[in-house]
């Protein structure tokens, strides 16, 4: 059967507006990104635009093929971009990669070397086994591992990780999010880099042998009544049969723990077809379930992948360098100063106040915050170093927080052109962190850009990077006296006003004060 006529070009896949179906997408015989069109009633065309992370790839030539089951819809030469080159959807380590069906940047195993699989299917058996010995549940594999165990006894070429669940018997979701933490520790006791994404989430991750990153998830289940949750897709009357006692299926040539009841599982989460590959199948939960597990666990990553695609970019731009900002912070530094900067970003102001003679800790939301910086630190043998900070993980912050107070000496907080990327949630626990390692005294330099919405959707439009809200420095400045602090020196405080309220993007700044409590200085706690 024919396809409908259709075209492809910089804006995406354009076909007829009563067009419907999934399918795949490639570039030079490499699929790329599977797509779902739904059709849209009284239009002539409608238009599946390509996802936000997968336009940077999209320059140059190449022979583009569409292709929805067996049936070919699209098939020729296209021009992207400024048509120089080839396009190539290959990262800087010569893994092949593609945009999956949440519009993430991922390295399919097709694309893989068999030892990143087999190490994966090692670290597997480390996690399962660490989970039962240190902290008493019993895991298995879930989701898209267990959807390839099942059809064919491997990974799917499409996917790009592996998933595991276990039933947690708590009763509260306080108790199972606690009782996550506990696993995250243990698998770091064990070695493992843990990343917390939710209170029923977390990611173990590492390096590949192939020189990219590889990920195992494990997400807690649980019972409320009879109805089963699994992550924050699947809220379903599944009975406890399914899953317990758990049974084995084949996985790469090992036997792992699986579900009593595959087809059961597999069926509440990936429909009665399961059986049938879908690339680009994509959960869709209603507001039933979604709102639930945000209300329970919360989420502990918004935006982090568009940040750490922003930070990228700057690290590999070679005007990028350090802002006015800190210079003008740098001469107001006391000599002794100790500078902790939040919302680091690729670390050019904490290198520049470092090269300056201050020591400085930089921290940062992105993961790709941490190389190129302490690269340049550690070469440069300057007194600088970096780390991680969840501003929305408030066990996070008051970790981070007491560490920092420990040193009852005062502190310098430098933070420019974070404030205004924060949720409210977010905003609180940056104050709760000030308020908490200024109990020494110090002063926090503050520095943001006033926007309106339009100019905040305009800059993440332009710019690829989360968030940026309209903030009106004068609640900041409430924030600031609610906190503790004394501000001695604004600016621009007017025309961000302005800003906020439609009118030209502009820049504020902030000097706010903390006089040391009794008995925290560092000459009282030597007495």
């Amino acid at each position: 059967m024919a396809g409908p006529d259709m075209r492809v070009d910089d804006a995406g896949l354009h076909f007829p507006g009563d067009h419907a179906g999934s399918g795949d997408v490639s570039f030079d015989g490499h699929v790329a990104w599977s797509y779902t069109a739904t059709p849209r009633p009284g239009r002539d065309e409608q238009v599946v635009a390509w996802p936000k992370r997968m336009k940077r790839w999209l320059n140059g030539e190449s022979a583009v093929r569409v292709v929805e089951g067996d049936e070919e819809l699209f098939s020729g030469p296209v021009t992207f971009g400024t048509g120089t080159g080839r396009v190539r959807f290959v990262d800087k380590a010569g893994i092949p990669v593609m945009i999956d069906k949440w519009g993430l940047l991922q390295r399919p195993f097709s694309g893989r070397d068999s030892s990143v699989v087999e190490q994966m299917v090692d670290t597997t058996d480390r996690i399962l086994e660490v989970m039962e010995s240190e902290c008493g549940v019993l895991g298995w594999i879930a989701f898209g591992t267990l959807l390839g165990a099942a059809r064919e006894g491997k990974v799917i070429g499409h996917d790009s990780d592996i998933d595991l669940a276990y039933l947690s018997e708590k009763q509260t979701p306080a108790e199972m999010a606690i009782e996550l933490y506990e696993v995250g520790r243990a698998l770091r006791r064990h070695g493992m880099t843990v990343l917390n994404k939710s209170g029923s989430f977390i990611t173990v991750v590492w390096t590949s042998p192939d020189g990219g990153m590889a990920s195992i998830d494990v997400y807690t289940c649980f019972y409320v009544g009879d109805l089963l949750h699994e992550t924050a897709t699947v809220r379903q009357q599944v009975p406890r049969a399914a899953i317990l006692p758990l049974t084995e299926l084949e996985f790469e040539g090992r036997m792992l723990p699986a579900p009593a009841d595959p087809d059961a599982m597999l069926a509440v989460s990936y429909g009665p077809g399961w059986r049938v590959p879908d690339p680009s199948f994509k959960h869709e939960p209603g507001p039933e379930t979604v709102q639930r597990f945000d209300g329970w666990f919360s989420s502990l990553m918004r935006q982090r992948r568009d940040w750490e695609q922003h930070v990228g970019d700057l690290a590999k731009d070679p005007t990028h360098g350090a802002s006015d900002f800190a210079g003008w912070v740098a001469d107001r530094l006391p000599e002794d100063a100790r500078v902790v900067e939040l919302g680091s970003g690729a670390g050019d102001d904490a290198l520049a106040l470092a090269e300056r003679g201050w020591a400085v800790v930089g921290l940062d939301y992105s993961r790709q915050s941490l190389r190129r910086p302490q690269r340049l630190a550690r070469r440069a043998r300057l007194p600088a170093s970096f780390s991680h900070l969840n501003l929305y993980d408030l066990r996070d912050v008051l970790t981070r927080a007491a560490l920092i107070a420990r040193d009852r000496r005062p502190h310098t907080l430098y933070a420019r052109e974070l404030l205004e990327t924060l949720e409210p949630d977010g905003l609180e626990n940056f104050w709760r962190f000030a308020s908490m390692t200024m109990r020494g005294g110090g002063a926090a330099f503050l520095e943001g850009q006033a926007l309106s919405r339009r100019d905040a959707a305009e800059w993440r439009a332009t710019h690829g990077g989360g968030k940026r809200l309209p903030l009106d420095p004068r609640l900041v400045e409430g924030e600031a006296v609610r906190a503790g602090g004394v501000v001695v020196h604004r600016d621009g405080f007017l025309d961000a006003a302005a800003a906020v309220a439609g009118g030209a993007p502009a820049r504020w700044r902030m000097v706010v004060e903390w006089p040391a409590i009794a008995g925290t200085s560092g000459e009282d706690s030597q007495q």
